[in-house]
């Protein structure tokens, strides 16, 4: 088969896969399946102080993966200024979570930006993986805790994480191998790896970084829940969280709409939340962690651009969040 058909193929398998996992959930669901008017009643109960908690622990959340990006570049030898590194975040997410092949598209807009505020191409490919690498490793910490935390979910999990340990052990032994180990990465690939290599202690850094982003997310659901009055424990809070992720990973959808909803829903119905209360939750959750964040995402993809910022200039520079005295318009600061 040519590359383009196995992409195809898998595109249609992931596409069944969503469907599947949608068709159990709402089967799982169809005696549950709330009245919305007990849904409204329960999202206008809601305590604005908790919710207003779940604001700042997503905005933190947002900030800790501007933090993350900072530190690479800065290990590359660019000083990238908190605002800068923060409306970078945003509008990357905005476009990777709102467009088809938001992903592709998102590194293009973040390596393009990158390279606007000087650093080379190499550097920006090394910052988007290594970034990639943090949160996808930390994230899985977490869901491993999540399912080894359930009585239900533990022993699958010890099998499969017996699985990928046995796989990776065989991995390991062929790269040992006289002839078991060939470079076939490109070259762009290798001077991504040159480009940026983190100390060790700017590795701890990075993963404590990425860590936070993900804890700060999950502290929002967790917020959403006290403000709706929905008692919960940590690791049902936890596991909902990662469901609802797995299933916006696996989703063909941009920002995984509808899937991730299900996926959070069944796993607080599951819980013995109430349907109207966990479609609740899971609404506010999204409308803060998903919607908003999206809207403040294309806002600062919109003053990204030289030509906004010219024209936003006139009536106000403090508009656009700028840099204090001490950093140059362009964002950057030179390494020391």
């Amino acid at each position: 088969m040519s590359p383009a058909s196995v992409a195809h193929a898998a595109r249609r398998l992931r596409g069944a896969a969503v469907v599947g996992v949608a068709g159990v959930a709402l089967f799982a669901l169809r005696d549950r399946i709330p009245d919305p008017d007990a849904v409204w009643s329960s999202v206008r109960g809601v305590n604005p102080g908790w919710l207003a908690v779940a604001v700042v622990a997503e905005g933190l959340s947002m900030r800790l993966f501007a933090g993350l990006l900072r530190r690479l570049l800065r290990s590359g030898g660019i000083r990238l200024t908190r605002p800068r590194s923060v409306a970078v975040a945003y509008a990357r997410n905005a476009v990777s979570s709102s467009l088809p092949a938001g992903p592709v598209l998102s590194a293009a807009f973040t390596i393009r930006e990158l390279g606007r505020l000087g650093a080379s191409k190499p550097l920006s490919v090394a910052t988007l993986v290594l970034s990639a690498v943090y949160s996808t490793a930390t994230f899985a910490v977490l869901g491993l805790v999540a399912l080894l935390g359930g009585d239900a979910t533990r022993g699958p999990a010890l099998i499969a994480l017996g699985a990928v340990a046995a796989a990776s052990v065989a991995v390991v032994r062929l790269r040992r191998r006289p002839g078991g180990h060939r470079s076939c990465a490109s070259p762009r690939i290798l001077a991504a790896r040159d480009a940026l290599r983190p100390a060790g202690g700017d590795r701890l850094v990075l993963a404590v970084l990425a860590l936070a982003n993900w804890l700060m997310d999950v502290a929002c659901l967790a917020a959403v829940c006290a403000a709706a009055g929905v008692a919960l424990g940590p690791h049902t809070v936890l596991l909902g969280y990662v469901a609802g992720k797995v299933a916006a990973t696996v989703a063909v959808i941009p920002g995984g709409l509808g899937v991730t909803e299900l996926g959070m829903a069944a796993t607080f119905v599951g819980a013995g939340v109430t349907g109207s209360m966990a479609v609740a939750v899971v609404a506010l959750y999204r409308l803060i962690s998903y919607w908003a964040v999206l809207a403040v995402g294309w806002v600062a993809w919109l003053l990204l651009h030289d030509g906004v910022r010219a024209r936003l200039a006139a009536p106000g520079r403090w508009l656009l969040g700028l840099v204090g005295h001490h950093e140059d318009e362009a964002g950057v600061r030179p390494a020391r």
